[in-house]
């Protein structure tokens, strides 16, 4: 991560992970699921095992392992795989930022293997550890990026020290989480900071390493300085209209999934719809029971957004 390309790969990952937890809550909202961490289907076989590893605990494997492997040996024929220089008497440590950016990435390494563990290998989902090392990487990215001072210079504490911002945040909700798991609003606030850190890390990238502006930010400079807070608010509200766009479109394909597939809207609602038809003396012509599926599935919609709100 000391690097261009290593805060452009860490910000994208991040930002990637949020777009996809906005995506899966707002679907599970819309659908009027109320629990966060579910129990899959287990099926027998192989295949049956396959089909219950999670997408988020191989996405956090690979990018952990990926991350990692490149800050110790990156470029190639690099090996910072030590932590003293073995040819001083003194043993003096070496590669310091590399090995805290390392401690960082092994807990998204970890967290990652136990949630394959939990969903795939265990007779029953160990919800809690799970939590417990999601949080473990917020945590401790939040006491390494504090510390994360050496050798920079004061814009890029300042860009490090709105990062600790986020990370502390994000620990704060997932700490929450452990009691409350399925209050939906914490699902979207995690979300949003996830975006937000993303989105927050892939812009230092340039700030840091390759200003738009075409030269570097001035630690004298106050102006300079400044405008880093300021484009982190600029991603306070650029990262929010992307997460409300992100349930807007979700809203749009189920509608268009919902209205596309009338038998399957029909088992949202139909039970009560006919009973309703029935009441009112009302025949089954196929017009006036598409009317009514139609109403069922739209106050269904209505009480789904004012409950979310």
């Amino acid at each position: 991560m000391g690097t261009f390309v290593g805060h452009v790969f860490v910000g994208l990952s991040f930002l990637f992970f949020g777009i996809f937890l906005a995506f899966r809550f707002s679907w599970r909202v819309l659908n009027g699921q109320r629990t966060q961490y579910q129990e899959g289907k287990r099926n027998p076989g192989l295949l049956g095992a396959l089909g219950l590893i999670p997408a988020e605990g191989v996405m956090k494997l690979l990018f952990g392992t990926t991350i990692t492997l490149g800050e110790l040996f990156h470029p190639p024929g690099v090996n910072k795989f030590h932590l003293y220089n073995q040819a001083d008497p003194t043993f003096q440590f070496v590669h310091p930022n590399e090995w805290q950016h390392v401690s960082m990435y092994i807990f998204i390494s970890i967290s990652g293997l136990l949630d394959i563990i939990s969903q795939v290998c265990l007779a029953k989902r160990m919800v809690l550890v799970e939590q417990a090392a999601t949080n473990m990487i917020f945590y401790v990215s939040t006491l390494v990026l504090h510390f994360h001072t050496h050798g920079k210079t004061g814009v890029e504490n300042e860009v490090h020290s709105l990062m600790v911002l986020t990370t502390f945040l994000i620990a704060l909700i997932l700490t929450v989480e452990i009691w409350k798991p399925d209050y939906r609003r914490l699902w979207f606030t995690k979300t949003y900071l996830m975006i937000l850190l993303g989105s927050w890390v892939l812009h230092g990238a340039f700030i840091i390493f390759h200003p738009l502006m075409g030269r570097p930010y001035d630690s004298n400079n106050m102006s300079d300085t400044m405008f880093i807070t300021t484009f982190y608010c600029w991603h306070l509200t650029v990262d929010a209209a992307l997460l409300a766009a992100i349930f807007g479109l979700t809203k749009t394909l189920q509608m268009l999934r919902m209205r596309g597939l009338p038998l399957q809207r029909a088992k949202h609602g139909v039970s009560n719809g006919l009973c309703q038809l029935g009441w009112n003396g009302v025949g089954k012509d196929p017009e006036e029971l598409e009317k009514l599926i139609l109403q069922v599935v739209e106050d269904r919609e209505k009480g789904l957004e004012e409950e979310l709100l």
